[in-house]
């Protein structure tokens, strides 16, 4: 089996945490915009129903 300098190891290992934080930081920010997306359109969806069950109710007691 090869033995590498240290320096070598080193810079190998700073690469990978590197590589898998940038690569873990990038799934958690996209995991949380896709839940706030889906959080405000469910929002978003139950306020329009609230508004057009609203505008029956007025309708119908005219």
């Amino acid at each position: 089996m090869a033995r590498y300098a240290w320096y070598t190891r080193v810079t190998d290992t700073l690469h990978r945490l590197t590589v898998l934080t940038l690569v873990g930081g990038t799934l958690y920010m996209s995991g949380g915009l896709i839940y706030t997306l889906y959080m405000n359109g469910k929002r978003y969806e139950k306020q329009v129903m609230e508004q057009e069950q609203q505008k029956k109710i007025e309708d119908s007691a005219k």
